[in-house]
């Protein structure tokens, strides 16, 4: 099946939608999460772990004390678990809800942790800016309640520079278009820490025609690089 982006990732469409499918205790990453910071209260993860000055600058806002953690818990037997359960939300939810067979799908999620008085990502940006391939469709899932100043700002459609905020409670993932949307974070004056992840997913037709790589993990946009190629049997 193919993928339209012009027409899906439309406000009112696919861009900023939450996603909606049953069985939402299958594909809740909360417990992994709690066991990876040793915490019952998510968002409350900043209480005697390391504060940060407000990041200025891509790089220091993905290179944090809680990044260190959240990926070398993946690599444990419990994050295997995790990716696991990862693989099954993109083929049980996210591939369907795209009416697609196979795609391209970020191998491992991104992490995001926004402190109180802090962001989560330095600067307003879109991702083809960053070099990701266009056609790339972006999702969130939360691990706490995104609202307020904790959460993304997205634009409502490219150049318009009319934002609205992702609001959603945690344990849902929204789709949006950050490929060609410029988003941004305000300054989290919520007193409770937001923590979620981003994964994306790139339809088969928008394959990059030439190298082109990540600029945060220096791999190439193609299957056994940053993707992994997908299937629904």
């Amino acid at each position: 099946m193919s993928f339209d982006f012009t027409k899906e990732m439309v406000f009112g469409k696919k861009h900023v939608d939450i996603v909606s499918y049953f069985e939402k205790e299958k594909y809740d990453f909360r417990p992994f999460l709690k066991d990876c910071f040793k915490t019952q209260e998510l968002d409350m993860v900043h209480k005697n772990n390391p504060t940060y000055d407000v990041f200025k600058e891509f790089g220091p806002d993905v290179q944090t004390w809680y990044h260190e953690t959240f990926y070398k818990y993946l690599k444990s037997e419990n994050g295997n678990r995790m990716q696991i359960m990862y693989d099954n939300l993109i083929k049980d939810v996210i591939l369907p809800y795209l009416d697609l067979k196979e795609a391209l799908v970020q191998k491992f999620p991104s992490f995001r942790i926004q402190l109180p008085g802090n962001k989560a990502v330095a600067k307003m940006h879109n991702d083809h800016s960053l070099g990701h391939p266009v056609g790339e469709v972006n999702f969130t899932y939360s691990f706490t309640d995104m609202y307020d100043t904790n959460t993304i700002y997205i634009e409502k459609m490219p150049r318009t520079k009319m934002f609205v905020p992702m609001d959603m409670k945690a344990n849902n993932n929204i789709c949006f278009n950050a490929n060609l949307c410029m988003h941004y974070n305000e300054i989290n004056d919520t007193g409770k820490s937001r923590m979620s992840m981003d994964y994306r997913i790139l339809p088969l037709e928008y394959k990059p025609k030439e190298d082109v790589f990540s600029h945060s993990t220096k791999q190439k946009f193609v299957d056994g690089g940053y993707y992994k190629l997908m299937k629904i049997n």
